[in-house]
Formats: C-alpha cells, sequence, structure tokens
C-alpha cells in the first residue's frame, strides 16, 4: 500500500532515462512492475505478459519488433498501466491520441511522469493535487485531470488504510 515515505521517494523514470535499448517482454515486465507495483494493493506484480499483449492487439501499443519492446512502449505502456484503474482503456487511448496530436511523445511522456510525481506528493501533504488554472492547453489539461483523478484514488486508499489501523 501506498504511504507518504513511499510517495516522497517516487521517481517515474523520464523519457531519456528509459532504456534506449531493445528489450524483451520479461525485461519490460520488470520495469512496469518496478513503478507500479506501488500502486496496487498488496504491492504485487500487477502487469503480466497477457495484459500487455492484449494492450497490443487492442492497438493501445504497436506490436513489437521482433519480439523486442523499446522506450515508445515503455512510454506507452507505464501511463496506460497506471491510468486503467481510473479509465477504460479506450479513454486512455483517445486521450492519448488528443494529447498527440500537438506534443512529441518524449515530452508528453515527462509531463505526464511529472504531473503524477507532483499530484501524488501535494496530495499527500493534503494539499489539491493541482491549481487547474494554470494549463494553457486542452492536451495539458486532459493529462493533468487524469492524473489528478488517479491521485486522489490513490490518497483516497491511503486514507482508509490509515483509518483501518
Amino acid at each position: 500500500m501506498i504511504d507518504k515515505l513511499t510517495v516522497n521517494n517516487y521517481h517515474l523514470p523520464r523519457w531519456e532515462e528509459l532504456p534506449d535499448i531493445d528489450l524483451y517482454m520479461d525485461q519490460v515486465l520488470t520495469i512496469l512492475n518496478k513503478y507500479v507495483a506501488i500502486f496496487s494493493e498488496d504491492n504485487s506484480k500487477p502487469i503480466t505478459s497477457t495484459m500487455i499483449n492484449n494492450y497490443i492487439k487492442q492497438k493501445v501499443v504497436k506490436p513489437p519488433r521482433n519480439k523486442k519492446y523499446d522506450r515508445v512502449h515503455l512510454s506507452y505502456l507505464l501511463p496506460v498501466c497506471i491510468l486503467k484503474q481510473i479509465m477504460s482503456i479506450s479513454e486512455i487511448c483517445s486521450g492519448i491520441e488528443v494529447v498527440l496530436k500537438n506534443h512529441k511523445i518524449p515530452e508528453s511522456y515527462d509531463i505526464f511522469c511529472q504531473m503524477l510525481e507532483t499530484g501524488l506528493k501535494n496530495a499527500f501533504e493534503n494539499k489539491p493535487p493541482f491549481d487547474f488554472s494554470n494549463e494553457e492547453t486542452t492536451e495539458l489539461s486532459i493529462i493533468q485531470s487524469a492524473v489528478a483523478s488517479f491521485v486522489n484514488l490513490q490518497y483516497a486508499k491511503y486514507l482508509i488504510s490509515e483509518v483501518k489501523k
């Protein structure tokens, strides 16, 4: 279960920190689960190869090349695996499509990472995750709103767990 210490130390790798070598499925799963497991109820490994294969079939991500995945795959899969707790896969895909009309993949991925970290830290300090008046574009507001919904869900789960102790 997520807690304040975990939130303060949480860091999603930015585009330049993602491996720039091609990875096999087991390596992709290791990376995804490293960053997503803190959001699962029992810190288990919530991402499976079946899930990733389904995302490929649903055209959420492009198929791997020679059974190998690259940083573009990771930059799609990390947000999808995080946001699927609050949105349907088709909603996430539509949001990604809108954002990528005016922003490149590295930029939009890094914005997502920064917003998630900031939103988590703010929520766990009893502050609103974001000042929604700051976003200048619809694309950034989409990312911010989705992240805020996810952050608020995580904070609510945390508060419930604290009360139950």
